[in-house]
């Protein structure tokens, strides 16, 4: 009987591994676990983990990729001893197999980076970067990766803004040098005639996937990052599949292709939430949990009084710190660099100070007149050429400001109040204004001026620790 059952088992195991293979012994099916813009979240690694092998313990092969924005979020991981590396120690251990440069992987600098990428078990690739001279190094276009007799080439595109460069600090782009993504493209249309399967993975966001699909009908899939899109149903542009999942690790997308020999015959996409994966792998959740072992993170600072339901009162917090700390009549800090959106009722520890501003971004400070100030606000509204999207790039403290439209949604002209609420007239006037290294780097009218070694995040707990409770509520800058 025993004999009979072992038997049994053997033979159920043989048709199993024959039923992922097709007849010329390549897998029937390839599943391709991808994430991106996770910025450092680390609580739910435990859970991506689980999601890995059960694909693997599904049959077939499977690949973990990631399409960029790995650090910027967290701060066990953004003020780690070794910034990153609980990022890349974790990506070593569920197994990632490829990774492409998003714009918020240059935050901490070169030579910080290329220690992550040292330590990373996995390649890194971009194809629209020139850095041979640089610290960092020239990565790889591309990465080939083999699994069950199939070539699988992974070609990779980073986003440029109109200054040409990734939305980062341009002080750590130093001799590094960025094409456009859809210039790049037929230098490598040939790569395809050398795989079986030719793969994006791009940090560019949807819409700019959509334009690679068109332009590159080579690729048979896109996995994208940057946009944060939460793409629940599959997208195709061009026969391009295209997936991307969110950000933060809410969710993680699950491509899965389907081949007869060599030949791909269906590809289908899923999102997957992440929450709803079963038990946590222990081995992870023990590595999470050790890494968020800082008790210094917990320190209270103040207390806000009431709910900061907005991003604009989050920034009013962080604005009036940063003028208090020198001393200053105004600071303007940019809308991308506040990365927490509300701030509940209550407790306002260090965790959340270094949430708020996860860059380690410091002050800069210039004295302006109110003609400096109005063109300084001007030609960053009226960047947009389609007036139904222009914004209020920049929050202030130390008063108010109103942008002043035409007819046709351009601004022509800034009110600039002080606290008081009194319109501040006098142009010759001197003012001292706090911006951080971020805006003195990135905007042409910024640049210069006094550098200060007072990090923004030690300004904000500083300014806490004086008001004791702070509340915020009113709106600052206005268009009309």
């Amino acid at each position: 009987m025993n004999f009979v059952r072992r038997w049994g088992i053997v033979l159920l195991l043989a048709v199993t591994l024959y039923c992922c293979k097709n007849e010329s012994g390549t897998p029937g099916k390839v599943v391709i676990v991808s994430t991106n813009d996770m910025h450092a979240q680390l609580a739910r690694f435990p859970l991506l983990a689980t999601l890995i092998q059960q694909k693997k313990t599904e049959g077939g092969e499977v690949i973990v990729v990631d399409a960029g924005d790995r650090f910027s979020g967290n701060p066990y991981v953004d003020h780690a001893l070794e910034r990153g590396e609980p990022m890349i120690r974790l990506m070593n251990k569920v197994g990632y197999d490829v990774v492409t440069m998003g714009n918020h992987d240059f935050d901490y600098g070169q030579k910080i980076l290329k220690k992550r990428l040292h330590e990373a078990n996995f390649p890194v690739v971009c194809a629209n970067m020139l850095s041979e001279k640089s610290e960092l190094g020239q990565l790889p276009a591309y990465q080939m990766i083999e699994r069950g007799g199939l070539k699988f080439c992974f070609f990779s595109l980073i986003q440029t803004g109109a200054n040409h460069l990734p939305a980062t600090n341009p002080a750590n782009l130093e001799d590094i040098s960025f094409r456009y993504f859809k210039d790049v493209v037929p230098e490598y249309k040939r790569v395809a005639e050398e795989c079986d399967v030719m793969i994006g993975l791009t940090h560019l966001g949807f819409a700019n996937d959509s334009l690679l699909a068109l332009v590159m009908p080579e690729l048979e899939v896109i996995v994208g990052g940057h946009s944060h899109t939460v793409i629940r149903e599959p997208k195709k542009v061009n026969g391009v599949l295209i997936g991307q999942a969110g950000s933060n690790l809410e969710y993680a997308g699950v491509t899965t292709l389907r081949f007869k020999g060599k030949k791909l015959v269906d590809k289908s996409y899923q999102l997957v939430s992440l929450k709803d994966i079963g038990t946590p792998d222990q081995e992870i959740a023990l590595l999470v949990e050790e890494i968020s072992n800082r008790p210094e993170f917990k320190k209270i600072m103040g207390q806000a009084a009431e709910d900061l339901t907005r991003k604009e009162d989050v920034a009013s917090l962080m604005t009036d710190a940063m003028r208090d700390a020198v001393g200053g009549d105004f600071a303007f800090y940019n809308k991308g660099g506040v990365r927490l959106n509300e701030l509940r009722k209550g407790e306002i520890t260090m965790e959340k100070i270094y949430k708020m501003e996860p860059f380690s971004n410091y002050i800069v400070v210039h004295e302006w007149n109110l003609n400096k100030m109005e063109d300084f606000i001007l030609k960053d509204y009226n960047r947009g050429k389609d007036p139904g999207k222009r914004y209020i790039n920049y929050y202030i403290s130390g008063g108010k400001y109103e942008i002043i439209r035409n007819l046709q949604g351009e601004g022509i002209e800034v009110k600039f109040y002080d606290a008081r609420g009194k319109w501040l007239k006098d142009k010759q006037k001197k003012y001292k204004i706090a911006f951080s290294n971020y805006v003195a780097s990135s905007n042409e009218l910024v640049k210069g001026g006094e550098v200060t070694d007072i990090f923004i995040t030690d300004a904000i707990a500083v300014y806490l620790q004086k008001q004791g409770t702070v509340k915020y509520t009113e709106q600052r800058a206005f268009v009309k």
